[in-house]
């Protein structure tokens, strides 16, 4: 009895400590993981941000451009846009809408003539905080 009994104390003393670096690995593995989750959801969130904030560039520059057709070819329902100044102006509209609130495009237009016809050509620059975005329209004047 006495040699099973010595086997057992010699094995018990073979595995004393192998538990605490298994957990210390594994605490570590599990770290590693939530830090490249963490960074993953962070980086994530930054792109929606700054795709969110493209879009609505976009339409602030898309919208500026609207205006300015709007000023040179202006609508039969509305005569005051009549006595508005055509191409050869450059304005600047700040939006105060919920979708395009704090942006705001800057918007000209010139006139080219070729082949006899005049073209007008709309640059409408919409920003909303650091993001541009610019929109370009070209039509026979």
């Amino acid at each position: 009895m006495k040699t099973n009994n010595t086997f057992s104390n010699q094995f018990a003393r073979r595995q004393k400590g192998v538990g605490l670096p298994a957990a210390i690995f594994i605490i570590t593995v599990m770290s590693a993981i939530a830090a490249a989750v963490f960074n993953l959801v962070q980086q994530n969130a930054q792109t929606y941000a700054e795709e969110v904030n493209l879009t609505r560039a976009f339409y602030a520059a898309e919208s500026g451009a609207g205006f300015m057709m709007n000023t040179i070819f202006p609508p039969e329902e509305y005569p005051g846009y009549t006595n508005s100044p055509r191409c050869g102006i450059t304005r600047t509209y700040s939006f105060v809408v919920s979708g395009l609130n704090q942006c705001e495009a800057e918007v000209s237009c010139s006139v080219i003539a070729n082949a006899g016809s005049n073209y007008a050509t709309i640059q409408s620059k919409g920003s909303c905080g650091d993001v541009i975005r610019t929109v370009q329209v070209r039509t026979v004047y």
